[in-house]
């Protein structure tokens, strides 16, 4: 048996029960960085790993091996009995799991029995005795399920948003939590009003609100999120970005707002424009140049052309 998890954090806690199986965890922070479409894992896993490298998180060595030992493990996964997929009901476990169904999906033949715990709930924070009690309600996975998260794989690793866009307006009831996930990180696109993301716009107002320590400026981000998807790190650096660009300022007693961030804030200026462009990825589209090819109109919840 196989367990994939969606953190080191349900690995331990199932080792405290002695949960019998092999475990892996699905180390990604997918709603980070480039996430183009591929022929195969291993082609996406060199992507990946250049990023966690450009980003300081690890050398691309260390990523690309840890990676490549993930990856191997799943395509020996079919020589097991049963293989249990443990992903929750946030942005980052979704996109995992979407990226763990298409693979199965386009690898068969699938492991004899392949299951799916995918509870309303955070299961890093779950004691071991609640996941073993957790663990005799896994669902085998059905091939909607499969079909549905090689749909929304393709969706999220395209080059273009608007398949995305249509799941998140869809009910897609054989994985009830994927389209509010996928408007969530749609939100992440510039905004209409002001070319700030959500989670841009959610940190400045918690500047704005006079939080000035980093640690203090996550918590309170994390005030605005339900369910909560993102860690410090990502947090973290959009902060850094915003600082840099001058809509926040660091000063002996942390972060304040600058006037360029009062003006955003009011709708008043434009991020990308004063920023002289943008260079970012979300999934597999890359936005790039003067101003972003796509942005998120909040109040009518639609993608709008640039």
């Amino acid at each position: 048996m196989l367990h994939i998890t969606n953190g080191d954090s349900v690995i331990a806690s199932l080792e405290e029960v002695s949960m019998p199986g092999e475990f892996l965890s699905w180390r990604d922070i997918l709603h980070e960085g480039p996430a183009p479409g591929t022929r195969t894992i291993e082609e996406l896993s060199d992507i990946r790993a250049r990023f966690v490298a450009d980003s300081g998180w690890a050398s691309y060595e260390e990523a690309r091996e840890e990676l490549a030992r993930r990856d191997a493990v799943l395509a020996r996964s079919r020589e097991q009995d049963e293989v249990v997929l443990w992903f929750e009901h946030n942005l980052f476990d979704q996109l995992q799991l979407l990226q763990v169904l298409d693979w199965y999906y386009r690898n068969p033949p699938l492991p004899p029995r392949l299951s799916l715990i995918h509870p309303e709930g955070y299961l890093g924070v779950m004691p071991g005795e609640v996941l073993e009690g957790v663990f005799p309600m896994r669902q085998q996975v059905h091939p909607s399920q499969l079909e549905l998260g090689h749909k929304g794989w393709r969706a999220f690793t395209s080059p273009e948003p608007l398949d995305m866009a249509a799941l998140a307006g869809a009910s897609n009831a054989p994985l009830p939590y994927l389209a509010a996930n996928f408007e969530r990180f749609l939100e992440e696109y510039p905004s209409v009003r002001n070319g700030l993301s959500r989670s841009e716009e959610q940190i400045l107002r918690v500047v704005q609100a006079g939080r000035r320590d980093p640690e203090e400026i996550f918590h309170a981000f994390c005030e605005f999120e339900e369910p909560m998807f993102m860690g410090v790190s990502s947090v973290c650096s959009r902060l850094e970005r915003l600082a840099a660009g001058q809509a926040a300022a660091g000063a002996d007693d942390g972060y304040q707002l600058t006037e360029l961030g009062e003006r955003l804030l009011r709708g008043e200026s434009d991020w990308i424009r004063e920023c002289g462009g943008i260079d970012m990825w979300l999934g597999g589209v890359h936005l790039r140049g003067a101003d972003a090819a796509w942005r998120w109109d909040g109040e009518r919840k639609i993608l709008a052309r640039g």
